[in-house]
């Protein structure tokens, strides 16, 4: 009560791009790029707040980092709203298809983000009395956004087997991407500068992901359409985001990425 409001943020979005196709006798394709250029006001985004500790709980003992000012400490932390005065994303998205004659197809894609606060920000509302409100991490100008990797690009390659119409379509492909490092949140990054932990779970490492896949379509001619598929074919351990609770319960967690997985999909169509 009394934290649960926040200003609207708005954005000015501009973006420029073009998209073109070529065709040959046994070549042929698309390429499209595009760039964009966003400012944000008051762009919403999420800031933890741990609760605070009375100097005595409510068994009469003491509590250790209590205050005295903390007289009735929240349950728990809380996600706020912080307005960040002003931020910028700007990047390059690029694509391309090339086929080579009726069997081969590539594809790649490529995204190019930089995304930083480069205004003033506005602190989310916070009762002293009930949570350590030194303690919110805000972004800084100069912080680079959660969930901004500075780079991806993801490579596929195709092969349709040259088989009769009459047994169905068979491709076999493979994906690879990779993603640059990137935060999910900045809640660590005081606690590592500072030497007080030896590792900043809010920094995802980047990653290498290779995926495999076999579609069958139209098995034998017939209404069904067959898929086996393998991610994270080479077993990369590595982790999708991080919950900091340096400041609440001393501790990480890190939220894990998908192991490697096997598996099958099976589509039957009904009528024409």
């Amino acid at each position: 009560v009394g934290i649960e409001a926040w200003q609207p943020e708005y954005v000015n979005s501009y973006e420029l791009g073009l998209k073109t196709s070529f065709h040959g006798s046994t070549v042929r394709g698309n390429f499209n790029i595009d760039g964009f250029w966003n400012d944000f006001t008051d762009q919403q985004v999420s800031a933890f707040i741990p609760q605070c500790l009375p100097l005595i709980n409510s068994s009469g003992v003491p509590n250790v980092g209590g205050r005295a000012s903390c007289t009735i400490g929240a349950p728990t932390g809380i996600n706020g709203i912080q307005n960040v005065g002003k931020s910028r994303l700007k990047g390059i998205e690029a694509d391309a298809t090339v086929l080579i004659g009726d069997n081969w197809r590539f594809d790649v894609g490529y995204a190019y983000l930089d995304a930083k606060v480069t205004g003033s920000t506005t602190p989310p509302a916070c009762d002293n009395t009930r949570f350590e409100c030194s303690q919110v991490v805000l972004l800084t100008p100069g912080t680079v956004l959660p969930f901004a990797p500075k780079n991806r690009i993801t490579l596929t390659g195709t092969y349709t087997l040259p088989l009769s119409e009459s047994l169905g379509k068979i491709s076999l492909g493979a994906t690879f991407t990779h993603t640059d490092q990137q935060f999910s949140n900045h809640g660590s990054d005081l606690a590592f500068s500072v030497g007080a932990i030896p590792y900043n779970g809010g920094i995802i490492p980047a990653t290498d992901l290779l995926t495999l896949n076999m579609n069958w379509k139209g098995v034998g001619g017939g209404p069904v359409d067959l898929a086996l598929f393998a991610t994270n074919v080479t077993g990369q351990k590595y982790y999708a985001s991080s919950a900091n609770g340096i400041s609440s319960t001393g501790a990480d967690f890190l939220i894990l990425g998908e192991p490697r997985m096997f598996g099958a999909r099976i589509k039957v169509n009904f009528g024409k």
